[in-house]
């Protein structure tokens, strides 16, 4: 019995630890998901739901009737329109190592970006960039709005 208690125990911390450090990575959540939305994550293409965790190089898809918004760690948030093709390129926050930086490339779509801690901490750290330009947020909030097709 008390084997079968200890085994129960160390599998639970051996799980437990094994979220924990699969979340590790995890540098915001999914809040809301309306419509068609997918995560492409390496190889993987992943249907977008609420609770999932973002993580750095995640590439974010919305269809025509698709909409995602996101909170990251330091409290920003990003939501993405309709259409929309969003790569998360860089993302560190670090507040003991004072490392902060943000950089987002959208090539097709829309967003609107409300900004953190990483824009508090450092005002050069957040960037956008566009197949036509690039946008620093210097304030707290940034629409970009990207028209053409995949192949532009």
């Amino acid at each position: 019995m008390y084997r079968g208690c200890l085994l129960l125990v160390f599998l639970f911390v051996f799980s437990a630890s094994w979220a924990i450090a699969a979340d590790g990575d995890a540098v915001g959540r999914i809040r809301t998901v309306s419509g068609d939305a997918h995560i492409l994550r390496g190889a993987d293409k992943l249907a977008a739901k609420p609770e999932m965790r973002i993580v750095r190089g995640d590439t974010l898809l919305t269809g025509k009737q698709g909409s995602i918004g996101i909170v990251f760690i330091d409290n920003s948030t990003l939501a993405l329109g309709s259409n929309s093709i969003f790569k998360l390129a860089r993302y560190d926050f670090n507040v003991l190592e004072k490392k902060a930086g943000f950089v987002g490339q959208i090539r097709r779509g829309s967003l609107i970006y409300l900004s953190g801690l990483i824009a508090k901490m450092n005002a050069d750290a957040v960037r956008f960039e566009t197949p036509a330009a690039v946008a620093g947020v210097r304030g707290t909030r940034l629409a970009i709005k990207v028209e053409g097709d995949d192949n532009e």
